[in-house]
């Protein structure tokens, strides 16, 4: 593995399998943002902070796995997925997503997000099952 995908790994390792997320700042340029997290909302470092904590009041990460990862230059590019247990039901789940970083010395200072946040709340119990499929057949959720 590169320098990049050994620091994204120590990051996902760190605040999201060990919930040391008052370490995430130590992995961002201060003035860096994560978008693509929300739509048409880039977070700050507080606003992420509030955002994993929220994700991890619901889940307990077991595991990160960067699957297919490119570096060019600056940027890395990584198609990964994680292991988690639904704190709820005690269920095991997966999900994935996309991650494009700009990494300048050994720290974050871009990061665009594609995350299956719809899968993810499907397993959460917070939409449907088929909540996709149902949407694209124009059902309205009330």
């Amino acid at each position: 593995m590169g320098c990049k995908v050994d620091l994204l790994q120590r990051f996902y390792d760190r605040v999201w399998v060990e919930g040391a997320i008052e370490e995430a700042g130590d992995f961002f340029n201060t003035e860096a943002e994560a978008s693509g997290l929300m739509p048409e909302l880039a977070l700050s470092a507080q606003e992420f902070h509030d955002f994993v904590a929220a994700l991890l009041e619901m889940l307990n990460v077991t595991s990160v796995k960067l699957e297919k990862t490119v570096e060019q230059g600056e940027w890395l590019s990584v198609m990964g997925s994680f292991e988690a247990t639904l704190l709820a039901t005690g269920q095991p789940i997966r999900g994935g997503g996309m991650l494009m970083a700009r990494i300048v010395d050994g720290r974050i200072v871009e990061a665009f997000n594609c995350m299956d946040f719809l899968g993810l709340f499907e397993k959460l119990g917070l939409v449907p099952e088929h909540a996709l499929a149902l949407g694209m057949a124009g059902h309205r959720f009330k």
